[in-house]
C-alpha cells in the first residue's frame, strides 16, 4: 500500500513505521527519503505477511538533531488477495483421521506459499491389502488445507513379480474375467509391456483400464486407467456372429463408418489358427451409417468338429485388420427349440433328448458378447430360464455340451 504524509519538521532526515506493535524508537522498519520543500514524502508499506483484516499503521520521523516526531496512526485493511500464505507444517494419516494436528508430522524443509513436497509414509504395522493415505498442510496463520487422499497397497514382499495383466475398455467383468496376458518371464524391476489387438478395441472407446496380478498370493493391484486411447480400424465392426443352419454356416455382421472400406474376406479354419479365404463380400460404404452383411458357407462336406471363422476387413489402400474369431460345431448335436420367441419374462429350452444333460450348460449373451446367464442344465424335461430383468432387444442363447455348441437368437419384448 502507498501513503503520502506531511512532516512538521523542516529538517527531517529519516522515518520509521510499524504495524500493530511498536518495537521502540529506531527499532522498527526504517524509511529513508529525500524530503521535498513542503516536508511531504512517499511511503510504501508491504502487507503480505499480515493476516487479512483490519490493522493499525504507525509512522514517525526524526530530524537532524535526533529528535523524534509524534507518532501518527492510520487504520488500514489487509485484503485476502494481498496476504501471502506460507505453508509451515504438514501431517498425514492412514485410514482413520485422528483430528487436525494429531497426524504423523510432515517436515516442511523450506516454508513457502507453494510447495512440491515429498514425504515417506510409514506402512509398517499395516495389514496387507488396500489402504487410504490422507494428508494436509497448515499455513503460518494456523489454517489447514483441504485433506487429500491417495489409494495405496501394502505388499507382503518387495520382491513381488508381475506375472499377469488384464485389461478392459468399458465393462469390468470382474477380477480374472477380463482379457488378459500372462508373462512367462516377469521383469525383475516389475515393468511389463503387452499388445492389445486393434480389433478388440470397442467402437468410440477412449479409456483403457489395466490391473496386474502378483506371483506370491495372486493378488490383484488397483485398477489404473489411461484416457485418449484410440484403435483406428478401416471401419467400425459392431457385431459378428455365425450360426449353424442345416448344412450351412450362416455368417452375419454389422458395421458403421465405412469411409475407406473396400471389401471383406470371409476366412475359415479347422484349428482356429490357419485360415483360408472362402468368400468375398463387397463393402457398401457410407460414413456414419450402419450396414448389415450376410454370407452363407456350405459345410456339408466338412469333418465333424469346430469350424472357425473370421473377417479380413480390407480398406482401399491395402491395409486390413481381422475381426474376432467365432465358431460353430459340426456333429450329432440335437437341434434345440426355444419358445416362446419373442419372450417376455422367461423362455423354455426343449428338444434336447439326445444330449448328456449332466454335461450341458446354457449360456445367454447380449449382442456385444457379454455373458448374462451361465448355468447348468437341471434334470427336468425342459429348461425354464428366467429373463425378467432383461431389457428389450436381441440376445444369443447357446447350449454347450461335450465340445459342441449350438446357438440361436432370442428376442425379448
Amino acid at each position: 500500500m502507498g501513503l503520502s504524509l506531511a512532516s512538521l519538521s523542516q529538517n527531517v532526515i529519516q522515518g520509521e513505521y510499524f504495524i500493530d506493535m511498536d518495537l521502540g524508537y529506531g527499532n522498527n522498519h526504517p524509511v529513508n527519503f529525500t524530503p521535498v520543500s513542503d516536508g511531504t514524502f512517499q511511503l510504501t508499506v508491504p502487507v503480505s505477511g499480515f493476516q487479512p483484516g483490519y490493522h493499525k499503521l504507525y509512522i514517525r520521523t526524526r530530524d537532524g538533531d535526533g529528535k523524534w516526531s509524534l507518532t501518527a496512526r492510520r487504520n488500514i485493511e489487509v485484503l485476502a488477495s494481498e496476504a501471502k500464505t506460507t505453508i509451515v507444517k504438514g501431517e498425514y494419516f492412514i485410514d482413520t483421521d485422528p483430528g487436525f494436528g494429531s497426524g504423523t508430522p510432515i517436515t516442511i524443509t523450506t516454508p513457502d506459499s507453494l510447495l512440491l513436497q515429498n514425504f515417506a509414509a510409514i506402512a509398517s504395522g499395516l495389514s496387507e491389502g488396500y489402504h487410504k493415505l490422507y494428508g494436509r498442510f497448515r499455513d503460518y496463520l494456523g489454517r489447514w488445507s483441504l485433506t487429500f487422499r491417495r489409494n495405496m497397497e501394502v505388499y507382503k514382499s518387495i520382491n513381488t513379480n508381475v506375472v499377469k495383466v488384464e485389461y478392459f475398455f468399458r465393462a469390468d467383468l470382474g477380477f480374472g474375467e477380463c482379457a488378459s496376458v500372462t508373462f512367462a518371464n516377469p521383469a525383475a524391476d516389475g515393468s511389463f509391456s503387452f499388445n492389445i489387438p486393434r480389433n478388440s478395441i470397442p467402437a468410440s472407446a477412449d479409456t483403457l483400464f489395466v490391473r496386474v496380478q502378483d506371483d506370491i498370493e495372486n493378488k490383484w493391484s488397483l485398477t489404473q486407467w489411461r484416457n485418449g486411447i484410440t484403435g483406428t480400424l478401416p471401419l467400425t465392426l459392431l457385431d459378428f456372429i455365425v450360426e449353424k443352419e442345416n448344412a450351412n454356416a450362416q455368417l452375419s455382421w454389422k458395421t458403421e463408418n465405412e469411409v475407406n472400406t473396400a471389401y471383406f474376406n470371409v476366412q475359415r479354419s479347422a484349428d482356429g489358427t490357419n485360415f483360408i479365404t472362402v468368400g468375398t463380400v463387397a463393402a457398401k460404404g457410407g460414413a456414419g451409417l450402419p450396414n448389415d452383411y450376410f454370407y452363407r458357407d456350405d459345410i456339408a462336406n466338412l469333418n465333424a468338429g469346430k469350424v472357425f471363422y473370421r473377417l479380413q476387413m480390407m480398406d482401399k489402400d491395402g491395409k486390413f485388420t481381422h475381426s474376432k474369431i467365432v465358431y460353430i460345431t459340426i456333429g450329432n448335436f440335437a437341434g434345440m427349440v426355444i419358445h416362446p420367441n419373442p419372450a417376455h419374462s422367461y423362455f423354455i429350452i426343449g428338444n434336447y433328448n439326445n444330449i448328456d444333460v449332466k454335461a450341458a450348460n446354457v449360456l445367454v449373451r447380449d449382442m456385444t458378447g457379454r455373458t448374462l446367464i451361465s448355468q447348468k442344465f437341471s434334470n427336468a424335461t425342459e429348461q425354464r430360464i428366467n429373463i425378467a430383468a432383461f431389457s428389450k432387444g436381441m440376445y444369443l442363447v447357446s447350449i454347450i455340451t461335450s465340445g459342441n455348441v449350438q446357438t440361436q437368437k432370442l428376442v425379448v419384448e
